[in-house]
C-alpha cells in the first residue's frame, strides 16, 4: 500500500489564508476584550464622580453667560477706544515727521555755524593774533567733533 498525500499550491495558499484569518479574529477578540475593560473602568469612574459631574454641568451655563458678558464688554471698549488709538498713531506719525524735519534743519544750521567758526579761526590765525586764533580754532574743531558725535 502506497499512499501518497499530495498538496497543491492552491491547498497551501488556502491553509495560509485560513491561518491568517484565525489570527486576525483572535486579535480582534483581544482588542474587544480590552475595550470592554476600559469601558467598565470609565463607567466606574463616572459612577464614583456622578455628583461632581452634575455639579459642574450646573455651573457651565453661568460660566458661559459670564464669558459672553466679558467678551461683549471688551468688544465695546475696543470699539470705543479704536478711534483714540488711531488718532494717537496719526499724531505720533506727524510728530516724528516734524522732528525729523527740524532735526535736519538744526543739523544744517549747526554745520553752517561750525563752518563760520572755522573760517573765523583761520582768518584770525593768518591775519590776527596767533594766541587767540589757536584757541578759537581749537574750540571750533572741538565743537564740530562734539556735534558730529552727538548727531551720529
Amino acid at each position: 500500500m502506497d499512499s501518497q498525500i499530495v498538496f497543491s499550491f492552491k491547498d497551501l495558499l488556502l491553509f495560509v489564508l485560513w491561518g491568517f484569518l484565525i489570527g486576525v479574529f483572535a486579535y480582534l477578540i483581544l482588542i474587544l476584550r480590552r475595550v470592554l475593560k476600559v469601558m467598565k473602568q470609565v463607567n466606574t469612574i463616572v459612577d464614583d464622580n456622578r455628583s461632581e459631574i452634575d455639579q459642574t454641568l450646573k455651573v457651565v451655563p453661568s460660566l458661559t453667560q459670564n464669558i459672553e458678558a466679558i467678551t461683549a464688554e471688551v468688544s465695546h471698549d475696543m470699539n470705543a477706544y479704536r478711534g483714540t488709538v488711531e488718532n494717537i498713531a496719526e499724531t505720533t506719525e506727524a510728530v516724528s515727521g516734524v522732528i525729523n524735519e527740524k532735526k535736519s534743519a538744526v543739523s544744517s544750521i549747526s554745520s553752517v555755524v561750525n563752518t563760520m567758526a572755522l573760517i573765523v579761526a583761520f582768518f584770525n590765525k593768518f591775519f590776527g593774533h596767533e594766541d587767540e586764533a589757536k584757541s578759537e580754532e581749537t574750540e571750533a574743531v572741538q565743537k564740530t567733533a562734539t556735534k558730529e558725535s552727538d548727531g551720529e
